[in-house]
């Protein structure tokens, strides 16, 4: 099992590689990170579109045909859209979450800028996600891509990530820690 994810692992980085060469060579890296951003959000919010790349049951020519009709639904620019439809060719649809993923993370590793997860039971508002992203930038220094996560199971508060740092400001946790006070109590 640890060889197949290995294996899997790789594929995502030539994957991955391939499309930061192609849009450096043709000058178009920015775009294509802000659409990748948007595709990662597509199947982040949509079950049928997660159904459609990870079906087994479904042939390549028509996943193919079906992320094709999505992407080109979304505006999706044409050199994305070739290059996804080559991925569901070679019957890797199911790795298009993990090759966003991993680009985004090339993407921004060239940039310098640091990533941070902030998870909440609610979506903020722009003004609360920008005074967030302003104290880390200042704390940080660095320029910051702040990711947004909903997380019921924490039932209030948040969790931020930067890095191997976590915040957690949670309900969850809140009443974990009293749970354990009164055990020892």
């Amino acid at each position: 099992m640890a060889n197949n994810s290995k294996n899997t692992n790789n594929i995502v980085s030539r994957y991955s590689r391939a499309l930061m060469e192609l849009s450096v060579e043709k000058k178009c890296m920015d775009n294509i990170h802000e659409e990748i951003v948007s595709i990662k959000s597509m199947l982040d919010r949509s079950k049928d579109f997660n159904k459609i790349i990870k079906s087994p049951v479904l042939s390549r020519d028509l996943q193919k045909v079906l992320v094709i009709s999505i992407l080109k639904k979304a505006s999706i620019s044409k050199l994305l859209i070739n290059f996804f439809s080559v991925v569901c060719l070679n019957r890797r649809s199911y790795l298009i979450g993990r090759i966003c993923d991993r680009f985004i993370e090339m993407y921004v590793s060239s940039k310098g800028i640091l990533t941070a997860e902030l998870s909440s039971v609610t979506e903020l508002s722009e003004v609360d996600l920008s005074l967030v992203k302003k104290h880390i930038q200042e704390s940080s220094g660095s320029k910051v891509n702040l990711i947004t996560k909903l997380d019921p199971s924490i039932l209030g508060g948040y969790i931020l990530k930067i890095g191997s740092l976590m915040l957690d400001g949670s309900i969850r946790s809140k009443l974990q820690g009293l749970k354990i006070s009164m055990r020892k109590g």
